[in-house]
């Protein structure tokens, strides 16, 4: 009977074990499927959103801009009235746990230069002007965020069906390449291109170490022309490209007052290569913190990583910046064949006889007649390629006609490095003794 009665109880185990884990499933569904009130205006009229924002302002809300993520931290600064962020005013927050929950598929739930709305640890104490008390840093919670009003993106390479957001609600990017050391890249510039003109972006195209094609130990008459070739492909696009001399700033100075004219009264995402000097042409528009840069000339002429996050500063310009780590390589969705020769400018005024035309294979196709008459570049044609076919070049390297230059390029680079082993090994003290 003991048996019986025992086997009997563990049945009843059995089935109260089920009934439990069927409620803790359908609970753990329940709040996977919680109402989405992470973007707060997504879904609200301007008068309902109105009616919101003044509720949680009550409740002690504040709004602030993210200047800087590190792991679950986040660095956030006040803004004002304008919407323009006090850098000086710093948050310490966290992002609420409910929001982890979510289904999504980025990288990040928030990044630089995202607006958000966080909630003030309950235990702060105010002053009369409503700054923290008793506090060098004082803490918060992040509950909510707001629209983005542009983004730049690429796959999360770690999961490639994610998206990594690299920039949000800027007003500008900076595309940044050096001439030389690392080469520039420009299938690398034609991917950013493509995501600003996505999302209506304006773009700059900086080109950094220009006094390098002085140098004629490593800067050959093919490359110099193959590289004046390409600028003039995109200034007649229409795009703006600024060369200087971060280094050496006198000797480009007019363009660097240009650079500045461009940047002032706007959030400018900084984008491009490792090493290409992004933190030495921050620099020169003076931000509060002035970047870390290697000095010694021939780091910086043969490309370092120095930046290692993202940051938002404010520019004694008038402006702020969002500077970002260099890539090694940039691969962003695939897009339609409509959607991407939309994002090439130059396509444009072509009408192809196909309304799905891809441009690539078809007869009677407006691009390539284009194309034949010099109309349309090579270059960019190859790109436009590239890019629709979801071909990966690594760290922005372009297509095999570029590999003769490269080869050349690197060859010329190799030697200089030689000789510059060659000298200091001639003038050291042993050398001498």
């Amino acid at each position: 009977m003991a048996r019986i009665k025992n086997f009997f109880d563990q049945n009843d185990r059995r089935n109260n074990y089920k009934k439990i884990e069927k409620i803790k499933k359908e609970k753990r569904s329940e709040r996977v499927r919680i109402v989405d009130d992470w973007i707060i205006n997504s879904n609200n009229s301007k008068e309902n959103l109105d009616v919101l924002l003044t509720d949680l302002y009550k409740k002690g809300f504040r709004r602030g801009r993210v200047i800087e993520v590190q792991k679950r931290n986040i660095f956030i600064a006040e803004e004002d009235k304008n919407g323009n962020p006090i850098t000086e005013n710093l948050w310490l927050c966290s992002v609420a746990k409910r929001h982890f929950q979510r289904a999504h598929k980025e990288r990040n739930l928030v990044v630089v230069g995202d607006r958000i709305l966080f909630e003030p640890n309950a235990e702060l104490q105010f002053d009369a002007d409503g700054q923290p008390l008793n506090t060098d840093l004082p803490r918060g919670v992040v509950q909510h965020a707001f629209a983005r009003t542009s983004k730049i993106t690429r796959k999360d390479p770690m999961h490639p069906a994610w998206e990594h957001v690299m920039l949000a609600n800027i007003d500008l990017i900076a595309i940044v390449a050096s001439v030389l050391h690392p080469e520039v890249r420009w299938g690398l510039i034609d991917r950013f291109l493509v995501q600003a003109e996505i999302e209506h972006v304006p773009a700059v195209i900086v080109l950094n170490k220009i006094d390098l094609l002085d140098d004629i130990k490593i800067a050959s008459p093919e490359f110099i022309a193959a590289y004046k070739h390409r600028v003039e492909i995109y200034r007649k696009i229409g795009y703006e490209v600024i060369e200087i001399c971060a280094l050496k700033p006198k000797k480009t100075s007019e363009n660097i007052k240009k650079l500045r004219k461009l940047f002032k009264g706007k959030l400018v995402g900084f984008a491009g290569h490792s090493g290409v000097g992004k933190s030495s042409i921050l620099n020169l528009m003076k931000p509060e913190f002035e970047q870390i840069v290697d000095e010694n000339p021939d780091i910086f002429y043969k490309g370092r990583h120095t930046t290692t996050y993202n940051s938002l500063l404010q520019l004694d310009i008038g402006a702020y910046a969002i500077d970002t780590p260099g890539i090694r390589s940039f691969n962003i969705q695939n897009y339609d064949p409509i959607v991407l020769s939309y994002c090439f400018p130059e396509f444009r005024p072509f009408k192809c006889r196909y309304t799905e035309c891809s441009h690539d294979k078809e007869p009677q196709c407006a691009i390539k007649d284009a194309l034949e008459k010099r109309e349309i570049s090579q270059e960019r044609y190859r790109s436009y390629l590239g890019i629709l076919k979801g071909l990966s070049f690594r760290e922005g390297e372009g297509d095999s006609s570029d590999a003769t230059m490269i080869a050349d390029l690197k060859a010329r680079q190799q030697k200089r490095d030689e000789e510059l082993a060659q000298s200091e090994e001639d003038h050291s003290p042993s050398k001498k003794q």
